[in-house]
């Protein structure tokens, strides 16, 4: 029951649209986590110039923290969820005794010292693939448990 950013957008094209809508995004972030790049799509009616529909959208989204950087026309088999083909994913330690300001819930502190050359080299054992079982949730849509880790 809290807001979220699928019932922002839904909200908004409805008012630019006069449409009820499903907005279908690529995949969902878990809770206090921010995304960058997302990708989404809707289906609807109106035709709109350039530019128009993304702004439009954003005028509606004021004042949540959610701003639509593109919209553009995408072919009738294209959906969001399954056409996406890489994830990147940015997780950030900040290693310092200070707490944290600008950067607090965004950053995880570790205010003991780390050896930075010693994690990269362990990291470096997870490239490839591997079958991620253990950590899918009960209720995952993906084809397969395995995923390539690329870089690290």
């Amino acid at each position: 029951n809290a807001p979220t950013v699928q019932g922002a957008l839904e909200t908004a094209v409805k008012a630019i649209c006069g449409e009820d809508v499903r907005v279908h995004g690529a995949g969902r972030t878990d809770a206090g986590v921010h995304a960058r790049g997302q990708v989404a799509h809707c289906d609807i009616a109106k035709h709109f110039p350039p530019g128009r529909f993304r702004d439009g959208l954003n005028a509606h989204l004021r004042p949540n923290p959610i701003g639509v950087l593109a919209a553009d026309i995408v072919p009738d088999d294209f959906e969001a969820r399954f056409s996406a083909i890489k994830r990147h994913y940015l997780y950030r330690i900040t290693n310092t005794r200070a707490n944290l300001a600008l950067d607090i819930g965004r950053v995880w502190r570790v205010p003991r010292a780390l050896d930075a050359d010693m994690m990269h080299k362990a990291a470096q054992r997870l490239l490839g693939k591997h079958d991620f079982t253990t950590f899918r949730d009960t209720e995952c849509q993906a084809k397969s448990p395995e995923k390539t880790l690329d870089q690290l």
